[in-house]
């Protein structure tokens, strides 16, 4: 599907998603975080900022020969003593998302599961997570 509206959804479409993630996943998660201290839920980037990520890595990703380029939306969580001066001290113990550059050739869904983002290339953190508020 390489058609933009063939990958959108309506406001109602996204609403059964976050309910059923909330219902379920989100509510597995907080079950053992500190009452009163839900983990994040939304990420918030820049526009300009992923916007410059997403030319960065097509760079990249043109310079390497990849011809298939793709987007890798991670799941992380930052440790409880920080890893970067760049880092929120709030952010401390939640759950976030990272950007990275996939090589979408030759990789059948299942293999992208176990596959690792392309080697040195370049990673995009640091927007902001809700919670903390």
């Amino acid at each position: 599907m390489k058609n933009l509206n063939d990958h959108l959804l309506n406001s109602k479409q996204a609403e059964i998603l976050s309910k059923e993630y909330e219902r379920t996943n989100y509510s597995q998660i907080n079950s053992s975080r500190p009452s009163g201290k839900p983990d994040s839920k939304h990420y918030i980037y820049d526009l300009e900022v992923l916007q410059d990520f997403i030319n960065l890595i097509r760079d990249d990703m043109e310079k390497r020969g990849i011809r298939r380029k793709g987007i890798r939306i991670s799941l992380g969580k930052y440790p409880d003593i920080s890893f970067d001066p760049r880092l929120n001290p709030d952010f401390l113990g939640y759950q976030t998302i990272f950007f990275s550059g996939e090589d979408m050739d030759g990789v059948s869904a299942t293999d992208r599961v176990e596959s690792a983002p392309i080697p040195d290339g370049p990673v995009l953190d640091f927007g902001t997570i809700a919670p903390p508020y």
